[in-house]
C-alpha cells in the first residue's frame, strides 16, 4: 500500500513537472519580439517583422510575394544572423526552425546598446538598381549598392562633401532627401532625413525581386 502511495506521488510529481515544462515552453514560444530583421533566401533579400521567438524557432511576418526557398537567414544586425529552415507559411506569416538551438535571453541582450556610443544597426539589403540624385542644380547618375529604411549606399562618378544635401530619385519609391555621411572612392553613404516606412520599402523590394530583370530595365540582382 505504501509503495502504491509513493508511486502515485512520484507520478503526480512527474505530471506536475511535465506540465511546468510544457508551460515554460509555451511561454517561451510566445515571447514577443516585434523587431525588424533582414531575411535572405536564395538570391532574394528583404525585411520581415519578428512576431515571436524561442530557442528553437521564430515566427516572422513577411511580404506575401517574397519568395522563400527551403532555408533562410534571419539577420537582426550586421553581426547577428541565424540560419533557419522554413517549416510552414500562411499568407504573410512564416514559421522557421533554427539550425541550432539558441539562448533567447543572450540573443536579446546582444541586441541592446553595447555602450552609450554604439547601437546595433539594422542590416542593409544588397541590390543593384540605377537611380539619379540631384545635388544643387546638378543631376547625377548613380547605382544603389545597399539600402535600409534609414539610409543608402550608392556608387557614383561624382565627388561629394560630407554634409552635402541631396535628393535621391528612386524608381517606384519616389524622391528621398538625404545627407552625405561619407565617401570612399566612388561609394557614397547617405542618411535619409526621414526614415522610409517599412511597409513601403518592403513592398518596393518585393516588386524589385519579383519583376523580370532585364538589361533594359537598368537594374540587376547581385548574386555573389
Amino acid at each position: 500500500m505504501v509503495g502504491n502511495v509513493q508511486s502515485a506521488k512520484v507520478e503526480a510529481l512527474d505530471h506536475d513537472n511535465s506540465e511546468s515544462a510544457q508551460e515554460r515552453r509555451k511561454k517561451e514560444r510566445q515571447l514577443t519580439v516585434f523587431r525588424l530583421a533582414k531575411i535572405t533566401s536564395g538570391t532574394a533579400e528583404g525585411w520581415g517583422f519578428i512576431k515571436n521567438i524561442s530557442g528553437s524557432g521564430v515566427m516572422i511576418e513577411i511580404h506575401p510575394s517574397f519568395e522563400l526557398k527551403e532555408t533562410a537567414t534571419v539577420a537582426l544586425t550586421d553581426d547577428v544572423a541565424l540560419t533557419a529552415t522554413i517549416r510552414w507559411r500562411k499568407d504573410a506569416l512564416v514559421g522557421m526552425q533554427f539550425k541550432n538551438e539558441i539562448n533567447v535571453n543572450e540573443l536579446l541582450a546582444s541586441l541592446r546598446v553595447h555602450n552609450k556610443y554604439q547601437l546595433s544597426r539594422l542590416p542593409r539589403v544588397h541590390m543593384r538598381q540605377a537611380i539619379v540624385f540631384r545635388i544643387g542644380s546638378t543631376l547625377v547618375r548613380a547605382e544603389i549598392c545597399d539600402i535600409s529604411p534609414a539610409g543608402i549606399r550608392i556608387n557614383a562618378d561624382y565627388i561629394c562633401e560630407v554634409g552635402n544635401q541631396l535628393t535621391l530619385v528612386v524608381p517606384d519609391l519616389g524622391d528621398i532627401a538625404g545627407t552625405v555621411r561619407w565617401q570612399k572612392g566612388s561609394e557614397i553613404g547617405i542618411k535619409f532625413h526621414q526614415r522610409v516606412s517599412v511597409p513601403q520599402i518592403t513592398d518596393w523590394l518585393a516588386n524589385f525581386y519579383t519583376k523580370e530583370i532585364t538589361p533594359e530595365s537598368g537594374c540587376r540582382v547581385e548574386l555573389g
